[in-house]
């Protein structure tokens, strides 16, 4: 498995002029062994779930393959970045954070406690309304607070539209220099939280619509 990742990374390197079908090989190989290691996170967080994970992107540092829970409809992806592989996720129906105990807010410091832990927001609040409370954007320092303010500051907005927001994307990158078997464990455990606190809001709703 990781033979094949690592072919994928000499030829990525390589200044050698590889023939189409070689590197479409070389690709899917690669996505084969991502696809392996999500089915190890499936087998290790025994999931009462089935996925989805027979596509993925051609990024710029190399392939990432999108896993779907077929349950939640939440999404997943395991790819190459510069310096590691990663697993990352975004949080759905967000609009029920306002449900969620503090359990929910412990598991994500968790997850954010993971060595190559990165919360990144890559939808921002409008320039007009951050004008407005100019003191609110002062302090960025606190992950759970950013989460929290881009959440009010949706949930206010007149223009609003419910489902339709992003409180950022997290993201845990495994250097490629770690001992494989450590790489293999931290994904299974940054999945299972990652999965848990999706499904936490995804269950808020899902229980909505089984009322109505």
């Amino acid at each position: 498995m990781i033979e094949k990742i690592n072919h994928y990374l000499e030829m990525r390197r390589s200044d050698e002029n590889i023939d189409i079908d070689k590197s479409w090989k070389i690709n899917l190989e690669c996505v084969n062994s991502f696809a392996k290691i999500a089915e190890m996170c499936f087998s290790y967080g025994n999931f009462k779930d089935e996925w989805e994970y027979s596509q993925f992107y051609q990024n710029f540092d190399g392939p990432e393959l999108i896993i779907k829970s077929k349950k939640t409809s939440c999404g997943y992806r395991i790819g190459l970045a510069q310096n590691g592989i990663y697993l990352s996720t975004d949080l759905r129906f967000n609009d029920n954070l306002r449900f969620m105990g503090d359990d929910f807010w412990s598991s994500l410091l968790e997850l954010s406690t993971h060595k190559g832990f990165n919360f990144e927001e890559y939808e921002h609040i409008s320039k007009e309304r951050k004008n407005k409370f100019p003191e609110l954007f002062t302090a960025n320092k606190s992950m759970i607070y950013r989460i929290l303010r881009k959440y009010i500051f949706d949930q206010t907005d007149a223009d609003f539209r419910e489902g339709s927001s992003s409180v950022g994307d997290f993201k845990i990158v495994f250097p490629f220099e770690t001992d494989f078997v450590e790489q293999i464990k931290g994904f299974c455990t940054s999945f299972q939280i990652m999965y848990q606190l999706n499904y936490k809001l995804w269950k808020i709703s899902d229980l909505k619509n089984k009322k109505n």
